[in-house]
């Protein structure tokens, strides 16, 4: 007997122990785990040893499914952060992925990480999709902080390819889920302020931008410092480019390493020295950002970087290199604008579905409680009957019962046949539905481009037409040196009437009416007093000119064009959450 409860101690011992080791080996794992996911963004080298010390924990225990989930997720986070794109490990999560034991946590782990590594090869959709299954999960679970994050990536890819109100929509979900001391609510504090930049303004973005840095410092959160300054930079040089560049040295001289956010670093620099006509030092910026941008797929910071290439260019007066960009520009817009139809196809796709889900739940619901209220009917009437009626008259009843328990059973498989053959064809109606929406959209988006393109030709060709009056008259001055000072007058004259857009604005207005017909009444009846150089912005926008573009063909500041834009807007009466090129390209 004694012999036997040695043994039992000993072996609860031993279970103890054991137990205890592998708590230890837990609270280690999420350590790491979480330190990584802190510092991945700013420190490269140190988050690649700390996920090779992850690993080696996970090769030791190789019965640890969902570690090896949260291994595969935290290491494409850190690739997503820095632009590196890991084709190696796509194919393993989507073999894991295809195993039909594992768990529902699990599935949503690889999910989540399969959409990063989508995102960075630039299978927008395809990312969106797996991001909103894998945060549907998470909800279920109870997993508030990989919910959030995956919300959080959905804002971004949809900020990447212009679709602010969503972007700002899924941002703001997804902080309601953060616990505040997370270090993950600080980051999509930043993304919040960012996405609102177009509806409340520079300036007010700057001001919030300075009271996350002001906690940022006094909290010693390094990682989100870099981060805080280039988008407060960026936010600067829209309206004081000096301080605006102050910020980005100061990033510059950070103790950081992120190829990803240097890039926008870059583009920001790239910026400055436009304005600034320090066109050497601008294209050094530009050619560094491209590099890791291109790498990146990142479509809408090389759009704006493309657009900058241009005007560079342009400004040198070379022209083909010039309209190259310009070109590669237009093919990236069409690129996210594809993106953003699929985008929004499938968010009306899930809002269609779950509305039929809810119908179809509230049908089952109600034909429940019918059956249930029969059922309790019958057995009082059958319970009566029995004490009342007759053996006779009870088997009698009995019979009619089978009958209408028949009956019944028969009208419930009609209905529930007809109701199903109802609910296919209401699919099949929205398939079709969605098809021709897809069809009509894409013809609208290429008749649109198209007027576009004839519009600029129109500038570029009274462009050419003053540069090729210009170059007549000074042949004329080599050729007659005697009347030299009467032709370099006469340049004078011509370069001083076509400075002023008005004198050919009633010109350039019959010439626009033939690209795009009716805009003019269709813009009047939308509001009637609007002036003529809320029209000419009007018009401006409708070919598609960037902000910049509108400023230089005005000859006024950038930031007195966002400020007509913003008064414009609201002459118009448009929504904030409404886009103003989104409201006057349907014109």
């Amino acid at each position: 007997m004694f012999q036997k409860v040695k043994y039992l101690l000993i072996f609860l011992l031993l279970f103890a122990v054991q137990n205890n080791q592998s708590f230890a080996q837990n609270q280690k794992f999420d350590s790491i785990f979480e330190e990584i996911d802190r510092i991945g963004n700013i420190k490269k080298n140190y988050a690649k040893q700390l996920l090779d010390t992850l690993y080696q924990m996970i090769y030791q225990d190789t019965d640890s499914a969902l570690r090896m989930a949260r291994y595969l997720y935290v290491e494409a986070a850190v690739n997503g952060r820095q632009g590196v794109k890991d084709t190696l490990s796509t194919p393993k999560i989507r073999q894991r992925l295809n195993r039909k034991d594992m768990s529902l946590h699990e599935q949503a782990v690889l999910q989540a990480a399969l959409a990063i590594n989508l995102q960075a090869v630039g299978a927008i959709s395809e990312a969106f999709t797996l991001n909103y299954q894998a945060a549907e999960k998470f909800k279920q679970l109870g997993n508030n902080r990989f919910a959030a994050r995956s919300l959080n990536a959905m804002g971004n890819i949809c900020f990447t390819i212009g679709l602010s109100s969503l972007a700002e929509y899924y941002a703001s979900e997804a902080l309601a889920y953060v616990n505040p001391q997370w270090h993950e609510y600080y980051f999509f504090k930043v993304n919040i302020i960012t996405n609102r930049e177009e509806i409340v303004g520079y300036e007010t973005t700057a001001d919030s931008l300075l009271i996350l840095l002001d906690f940022a410092e006094k909290e010693h959160r390094e990682e989100l410092i870099p981060l805080i300054y280039v988008n407060l930079g960026s936010a600067l040089l829209n309206y004081d480019p000096e301080k605006g560049l102050y910020y980005l040295n100061k990033m510059q001289a950070l103790d950081f390493d992120n190829p990803k956010s240097r890039a926008i670093l870059n583009a920001n620099l790239l910026s400055f020295y436009i304005d600034k006509k320090d066109y050497a030092k601008a294209m050094f910026y530009g050619k560094e950002a491209r590099k890791t941008m291109e790498q990146n797929n990142d479509f809408l910071n090389l759009s704006f970087l493309y657009s900058d290439f241009a005007q560079i260019y342009e400004a040198q007066h070379q022209y083909d290199s010039a309209f190259f960009y310009l070109k590669k520009q237009r093919e990236l817009a069409r690129n996210i604008r594809s993106n953003t139809i699929a985008i929004e196809t499938h968010q009306k796709y899930v809002t269609t579905f779950l509305e039929i889900a809810q119908k179809d739940l509230t049908i089952a619901e109600q034909k429940v409680k019918i059956k249930n209220n029969q059922f309790i009917i019958i057995t009082v009437v059958a319970g009566s009957l029995i004490i009342l009626i007759l053996l006779f008259l009870l088997l009698v009843n009995q019979q009619k019962r089978r009958k209408a328990s028949e009956n019944r059973e028969l009208t419930a498989k009609l209905e529930h046949e007809k109701a199903k053959s109802e609910h296919e064809k209401k699919v099949q109606q929205y398939e079709k539905r969605t098809q021709k929406l897809e069809r009509e959209k894409q013809q609208e988006v290429l008749d649109a481009k198209t007027r576009e393109i004839t519009s600029y030709s129109l500038l570029v060709s009274n462009k050419n037409q003053l540069l090729q009056q210009i170059m007549e008259l000074t042949a004329q001055i080599f050729n007659n040196k005697e009347n030299a000072t009467k032709t370099a007058a006469k340049i004078k004259e011509v370069i001083q009437n076509n400075l002023t857009i008005d004198k050919e604005w009633e010109n350039f207005k019959l010439h626009f009416d033939n690209v795009h017909p009716n805009f003019f009444e269709k813009l009047k009846q939308c509001c009637h007093d609007l002036t003529e150089e809320n029209i000419k912005m009007c018009a401006y926008i409708k070919m598609g000119m960037t902000p910049k573009q509108i400023s230089q063909l005005q000859h006024v500041a950038p930031r007195s064009v966002i400020i007509n834009r913003y008064r414009l807007k609201k002459k118009l009466q448009i929504s904030e959450e409404e886009d103003l090129e989104f409201f006057i390209g349907k014109l």
